[in-house]
């Protein structure tokens, strides 16, 4: 990887770290080595690096703030692109927020607040960047991405740049067109109605103590696991067949929510891949319901052999 390392730093196109591992880029702090950990400065760069590197077939995955991504222990060959470092986030004109991969819906969320916009209350209880939001159509608290979301400009496998609306998305329940056809999100139109500031806060600090008293966010922990079955809730089905505070080694299905697994200590990938087998292995038993995995699996084959969106 030493080719694509040069590229990168002799043409300026952002920073390189070399030799880090998933632990150190998921809220879960599992999964193996990363050989090279890319930085873009700005979009266009990207862009130039996405050109070159793409013929080279090697192994890519873009990852925001890390909070719905399960990477096994195996060693990653390839590139992890990371927007954390590109120097803008966000900007507004009128009531129409334009956001860059980078940008922490979090941070979005309170700053909606404080100015006085409403409709984006949910997204202060979504650990992830904006990237990752669309790709998952991610949602809380009966509002999802779908429902704020103008337009989103997107990069193509083939390398072309492409402007989708609303409509053009796919979206569904954690789900977009994205994932199936491997977009990458390199702008996103947002659209919020104007509020007062009192009320949108009000509002934001209950659904962030909702979040907090029914939720293990202070563990390590990548988001609820399974996608609701219809009819059904999973944490639900799990509590049922048993499962609440089930471990396998330091792998645990918490006992707050049980449709939140956490790293106990310091988990393998390999144990929560055994844990969730179990649940879905279990709850099919039981009520003939398939359990999907909601997580985003980076690094595994098709040995993992689990239902996974």
């Amino acid at each position: 990887m030493d080719d694509v390392k040069k590229y990168v730093l002799t043409n300026g196109l952002g920073e390189i770290r070399e030799n880090r591992t998933f632990k150190e880029y998921t809220t879960l702090k599992v999964g193996g080595r990363i050989r090279l950990v890319y930085y873009p400065n700005s979009i266009d760069n990207f862009l130039k690096f996405h050109k070159y590197y793409i013929p080279l077939q090697r192994p890519l995955f873009v990852i925001g703030a890390g909070s719905n991504v399960f990477a096994s222990d195996d060693d990653f060959d390839g590139v992890v692109v990371s927007f954390s470092k590109l120097p803008l986030r966000y900007y507004r004109v009128g009531d129409n927020f334009t956001c860059y991969p980078g940008c922490s819906v979090v941070r979005l969320a309170y700053d909606l607040s404080r100015l006085g916009y409403t409709g984006g209350e949910f997204l202060a209880g979504i650990p992830a960047t904006i990237g990752g939001a669309v790709y998952m159509n991610a949602g809380a608290n009966g509002s999802e991405m779908k429902d704020i979301l103008v337009s989103a400009k997107l990069l193509c496998k083939d390398g072309s740049v492409k402007e989708y609306k609303n409509n053009e998305l796919g979206f569904a329940y954690r789900k977009s067109r994205l994932q199936e056809e491997g977009l990458i999100v390199l702008e996103v139109k947002l659209r919020f109605t104007k509020s007062d500031t009192i009320t949108v806060r009000n509002k934001l600090n209950e659904l962030k103590s909702k979040r907090n008293s029914s939720q293990p966010v202070d563990e390590k922990c990548a988001g609820c696991t399974f996608q609701n079955p219809a009819g059904h809730s999973a944490w639900k089905l799990i509590d049922q067949i048993g499962f609440r505070g089930y471990k396998i080694n330091q792998a645990q299905v918490s006992e707050k929510h049980c449709n939140f697994l956490i790293n106990n200590g310091n988990a393998k990938s390999e144990d929560l891949m055994k844990l969730i087998k179990e649940i879905q292995e279990n709850v099919k038993r039981e009520f003939d319901i398939d359990l999907k995995c909601e997580w985003v699996l980076v690094n595994f084959d098709s040995k993992s052999n689990i239902l996974n969106n």
